[in-house]
């Protein structure tokens, strides 16, 4: 990328941050990172006496922090964003600057990661303070780890999805979270291999040590075993997400939108 276009993909993100600086959106996002810890602080009271398993916590705070949390912060800011622009009547002009489209479209990409990550680290580092009680520091450093790849990937696929389905993008989005990342990556075949649920949860298994004989008396654990060492899963889960940019760009400079404007009656 040229020096031109950095600086119109910064300009992007300092805008987007200065126009989302409003109390409606952090107080969703505040809900968004503290529900997490609150529904595990719950758990726990509720628990009693009872000690809740050092693996089952692990996966408690990945499902709820890593996931649903950083998953639903991403997916409410990266999925409009070609939308957005649309019904706003703003494309058209965006349009015509020299790599306008390309600018928006990963300024918001960073707008979205960065507003996701305090959203998925607070979430992630206070639900481990509240559920776990042994190798602290451990849990704290792979779950807080995850958060980041997980604002990372999925604000690629969801921004991806923008671009395809720019009408449609927060249905074909929902349908994707439900049917792909959390069915699809449960089941043992091929088709869990191109996930971002399923490479997240062989890295949470892989940072924390989990003995994969575990899989063999266990069902929920047997989605959370797969080939490969911590590097690899990393390697391509990040290789996914520089795919889904690429392929967003692609499709941007060669598709052209019909603005709201144009469709008028």
């Amino acid at each position: 990328m040229n020096a031109t276009l950095i600086e119109r993909i910064v300009a992007v993100f300092q805008f987007e941050w200065r126009r989302a600086l409003t109390w409606p959106r952090m107080t969703w996002m505040a809900t968004l990172a503290f529900f997490p810890p609150a529904l595990l602080l719950l758990m726990r009271w509720t628990a009693g006496s009872f000690e809740i398993p050092w693996q089952g916590a692990a996966i408690a705070i990945f499902a709820l922090a890593p996931s649903i949390a950083c998953i639903m912060a991403v997916f409410l800011w990266a999925t409009p964003s070609i939308s957005s622009e649309l019904e706003g009547r703003s494309w058209v002009y965006l349009a015509v600057r020299p790599d306008g489209p390309v600018a928006v479209l990963l300024g918001k990409y960073l707008a979205a990661v960065t507003w996701a990550l305090p959203v998925g680290l607070i979430a992630s580092t206070l639900s481990t303070l509240v559920l776990v009680r042994e190798q602290v520091l451990r849990m704290l450093v792979v779950q807080n780890s995850l958060a980041i790849l997980s604002c990372i990937a999925y604000a690629a696929v969801f921004l991806l999805i923008g671009v395809i389905v720019p009408k449609r993008a927060m249905v074909v989005g929902i349908i994707y979270g439900i049917l792909f990342e959390a069915a699809a990556s449960t089941i043992p075949a091929a088709i869990n291999l191109i996930t971002i649920q399923h490479r997240l949860r062989c890295l949470l298994v892989r940072g924390l040590g989990f003995d994969e004989s575990m899989a063999e008396d266990n069902v929920v654990f047997q989605a959370y075993f797969g080939q490969g060492s911590l590097l690899w899963h990393t390697g391509i889960l990040l290789a996914m997400t520089l795919a889904f940019l690429v392929i967003a760009v692609a499709i941007l400079r060669w598709r052209e939108f019909t603005t709201a404007s144009e469709t008028d009656t």
